[in-house]
């Protein structure tokens, strides 16, 4: 198996990321579904690369669509 290079990586959060603007959840156990739902990687280190843009853009406050905050997220989500 090839080694995912950190130029990858990092295209591989922007997808989650982009994903992630896309909604506006109230509710942190909806996250947690998405994400399993929509991720399209296969490798726990690119799951968990696309994983962590997806969260870090619906937590995200700067004053686009998500209405959640990143404060009341809490690790192992």
């Amino acid at each position: 198996m090839e080694e995912v290079t950190p130029f990858q990586l990092s295209r591989i959060y922007a997808s989650g990321w982009n994903e992630g603007r896309k909604f506006a959840l109230e509710d942190i156990s909806e996250v947690a579904g998405l994400v399993r739902k929509l991720n399209p990687h296969q490798s726990p280190a690119e799951q968990e690369r696309w994983n962590q843009g997806f969260r870090d853009a619906v937590f995200n406050d700067n004053g686009g669509a998500t209405t959640f905050r990143r404060s009341h997220f809490t690790s192992g989500g």
